[in-house]
């Protein structure tokens, strides 16, 4: 009997909670939390979604017996409007350069259905990026996306993507994505799109293909990245939110470049150089980690210095690196005939490659050269 009456009672108690809370639905069918500092996505997407334009890359051929020519779509993928012109009658996009490098003829395709033709203003391929410029107004209310810093990134704060995903027959326009940075200066991580040593933001935020050249944006609607690849499957495994971004701090300085001069231009040592992985002091047996001269390039600077293949670089100006990627960063700050310091050691191998005891310590100065 008590049992029966408390169970009543329960029913009934529940009844009462659910008609409160459906009347307090009806009475006020507040969303203010939405938009609040506590979910800014919807905000964010809202101002940035259409700033994001679809890219589409086609190829002009010829053909000489029936003497016409033709147009063929070759890929496509996003971009970001970033820049305007003082009159507003036109402005610029960043995107990569992979999308566009096959191309003759652009176009770009805005959110509200606006089509006007763009053409390449330059690239960079060592980074994967492009830009492209229009002529005509952007579509009205559109403003550029500001860029960030994506050095002050941090592990686990917000990550939205946007982009447009989808395959020839149907594209997904403005999707919007959610996340946060899984990783940052992540190396290593390439399939084919970078010529040059380049640490990527790691992110669970999906992106697709046609995502590549959208927006990486963080919690305050900052450009703070470009979706460039995934990571998807191998032969043995299935992966899921592995997705990689090149981070806007590293390549606004060649984005502005490209915009003055059309090219990016670079210092260099005349090397190439691979990341190995070591104690952070050198050992007899075990060289330190740092970046390992892989070539050297018959007169350039570091050939004049005494750089060769297997010397392990370990400081430029002073400062510990421990990476490729931190020995291209160090040399791409620098200007076209400035003097570096750079550190190393040498170790010796025998005839079959294998690592003999022991090292030199050395230090050299260089001098360094352009790079077109």
């Amino acid at each position: 009997m008590r049992k029966t009456t408390l169970r009543r009672a329960l029913c009934v108690l529940t009844a009462l909670l659910l008609f409160a809370g459906a009347g307090a639905c009806a009475e006020s069918p507040s969303y203010d939390i939405i938009y609040s500092d506590s979910n800014p996505i919807p905000a964010i997407a809202a101002r940035c979604r259409p700033a994001i334009v679809e890219i589409t890359s086609s190829m002009e051929s010829w053909n000489a017996e029936t003497r016409q020519s033709s147009v063929e779509a070759m890929s496509s993928g996003s971009a970001t409007f970033i820049r305007a012109d003082e009159d507003g009658k036109g402005g610029y996009l960043l995107t990569n350069y992979h999308i566009v490098k096959e191309g003759d003829v652009f176009e770009a395709l805005w959110l509200d259905g606006t089509e006007m033709p763009i053409t390449l203003v330059g690239y960079d391929d060592g980074t994967d990026i492009a830009v492209m410029r229009f002529e005509d107004a952007a579509p009205e209310g559109v403003k550029v996306i500001p860029l960030g810093d994506s050095d002050q990134l941090q592990i686990g704060e917000l990550a939205i993507c946007i982009g447009n995903p989808g395959t020839a027959r149907e594209v997904l326009y403005g999707t919007v994505t959610a996340g946060i940075i899984s990783g940052l200066q992540r190396e290593d991580i390439n399939a084919g799109n970078f010529s040059r040593s380049v640490s990527v933001i790691q992110t669970d935020a999906p992106i697709n293909s046609g995502n590549s050249g959208g927006a990486l944006l963080n919690a305050k609607g900052e450009l703070v990245g470009i979706p460039t690849l995934k990571m998807g499957m191998t032969y043995a495994d299935v992966f899921e939110g592995l997705s990689f971004c090149i981070p806007i701090s590293a390549v606004k300085d060649y984005v502005d470049q490209l915009i003055d001069n059309g090219k990016v231009v670079r210092p260099r040592m005349g090397v190439t150089v691979a990341s190995i992985d070591g104690p952070d002091e050198a050992m007899r047996r075990y060289p330190p980690c740092g970046a390992q001269v892989v070539t050297v390039e018959t007169g350039a600077p570091a050939d004049l210095a005494g750089l060769i293949v297997n010397d392990v670089i370990t400081e430029v100006n002073g400062t510990r690196v421990k990476s490729s990627t931190d020995v291209v960063n160090a040399v791409d700050k620098c200007a076209d005939g400035e003097s570096i310091t750079i550190k190393f050691y040498r170790y010796q191998y025998d005839a079959d490659g294998s690592l003999l005891p022991g090292y030199e310590e050395k230090e050299t100065s260089l001098t360094l050269k352009l790079l077109d």
